[in-house]
């Protein structure tokens, strides 16, 4: 069993369209905190759904785009800060 168990409600979700479709798609095996500390592009949230409905996530093709927009609005590369944009030294 390779799903995390969603053992606490992790960080709430930013509000929006998308907001109770994210959580209802991506709560079902992990807690919230698995999407707000992520910082990915929309490619890299793309991918990830892709992962997620391979281990059973439901994302009616809908509302994908409609997904990736909110994903990526509040938890794309610019909302990472420093800490996604730094590279290791000696990169």
């Amino acid at each position: 069993m390779s799903a995390q168990a969603p053992s606490a409600p992790g960080k709430p979700l930013p509000p929006g369209p998308m907001q109770a479709k994210v959580k209802a798609a991506c709560t079902q095996c992990h807690n919230t905190s698995r999407i707000t500390e992520q910082h990915m592009t929309r490619q890299q949230w793309s991918d990830q759904l892709e992962k997620m409905e391979g281990l059973g996530a439901v994302i009616p093709d809908a509302d994908r785009n409609a997904m990736l927009a909110y994903l990526t609005k509040n938890f794309g590369p610019a909302k990472g800060g420093a800490k996604t944009a730094a590279k290791k030294s000696g990169d």
